[in-house]
């Protein structure tokens, strides 16, 4: 029978898109010196050792396009990793108006990264936000003495930004992004050394107070207490897909039922900021079977994924799906559906080199 007939029997059964990408909430462990990734619906731990770090006391580790970067505190730079853990090299080191010395919390805000500093050494700027461009270029510094003395966490907010502190005047100070001060948006007694800063689900602004022992929720207009509660020597913080809020201090990473008004230990180490990653795997396009080559042992799994039309049982064990299904995207736009036959037939009549698909 001819190919084309065969899979185009099974056109009808196609109905949703097959999405391309893993997600989890990432979190630097200071203690182990490790990436630690967790689900970002329930706080479940996925990978206790998603990858080796350099060491340098580990703050943030946050997604910058095809990289992460990571902030270390006593090293004073940014190391720079690809998505898989491999290193890219670094930014800081000893050179005048673009060093870094002491740093915290970084913030990505219209494609120019923002890191908390508060140390002179290596040509640094002091208590001071320093910027760069995706490539890591140096772009400048604003100074936050006198405003937000000791800046740990940045947060874009409604234009500019939210520059966090951990020490007096204000617990949250807000910026322009040009380093202009705009005034203080949260400053009280409720509120002391604030690290992490982040977005609730419902818009609300969610501050992870390491002194006053707990994570705050704040008006994301006024900056007024809304509500706290009890979260001992807090450094980061993240609201998950069921509404419970993770945060993090020395002892690892803890979950907070909101319904049950409790927290519980989830990981055990050096726990700070917590972050979000995306992950799309490598493709390799028509191998639905995932041996590394195209030919005809890949068409009954392309005809499988064609009927799967659903990505919510993919894991990373390519023999249940999302390394292949992922593969059957013989077009590469995104989704596997009737535009992918085509392809997949002309890939079989012409197969590519082999190649190598695995989760990252």
């Amino acid at each position: 029978m001819n190919l084309r007939i065969i899979l185009s029997a099974w056109v009808a059964l196609i109905t949703l898109p097959l999405t391309a990408s893993a997600q989890y909430v990432m979190m630097p462990d200071s203690t182990n010196s490790r990436i630690v990734l967790f689900d970002p619906f329930d706080g479940a731990l996925v990978d206790g050792d998603f990858f080796a770090l350099q060491g340098g006391t580990p703050v943030h580790a946050m997604q910058v396009g095809n990289e992460i970067w990571v902030s270390e505190q006593v090293g004073d730079r940014i190391s720079r990793w690809d998505l898989r853990g491999v290193p890219l090299g670094q930014i800081g080191g000893q050179f005048p108006g673009g060093g870094l010395d002491n740093v915290r919390g970084m913030g990505l805000i219209r494609n120019v990264v923002y890191v908390t500093n508060s140390g002179t050494q290596n040509g640094a700027p002091g208590n001071a936000v320093v910027s760069y461009d995706l490539a890591g270029n140096y772009l400048g510094a604003f100074s936050t003495v006198g405003l937000a003395p000791s800046p740990f966490g940045v947060l874009e907010h409604q234009g500019a930004m939210l520059v966090s502190s951990s020490s007096a005047n204000d617990d949250i100070h807000r910026f322009a992004l040009t380093g202009e001060p705009l005034g203080t948006f949260h400053n009280s007694t409720a509120l002391n050394f604030v690290e992490q800063m982040t977005y609730a689900t419902n818009g609300d602004i969610l501050a992870a107070c390491f002194s006053s022992n707990n994570v705050a929720r704040l008006d994301a207009n006024s900056g007024a207490l809304l509500s706290s509660f009890s979260a001992s020597g807090a450094r980061g913080v993240y609201q998950l897909g069921n509404g419970n809020i993770m945060w993090t201090n020395g002892s690892g990473a803890h979950v907070y039922d909101v319904n049950a008004g409790a927290s519980a230990l989830i990981y055990s180490g050096g726990g700070r900021y917590l972050d979000f990653l995306q992950v799309a795997p490598p493709i390799c396009p028509g191998d639905a079977n995932g041996d590394g080559v195209v030919n005809f042992a890949d068409i009954s799994p392309f005809i499988a994924a064609l009927k799967a039309g659903s990505a919510t049982n993919w894991t990373c064990d390519l023999g249940a799906g999302q390394g292949p299904y992922l593969n059957s995207d013989a077009n590469g736009d995104g989704a596997v559906n009737f535009a992918d036959i085509s392809p997949f037939i002309a890939l079989l009549k012409d197969p590519p080199p082999p190649c190598v698909s695995v989760c990252p």
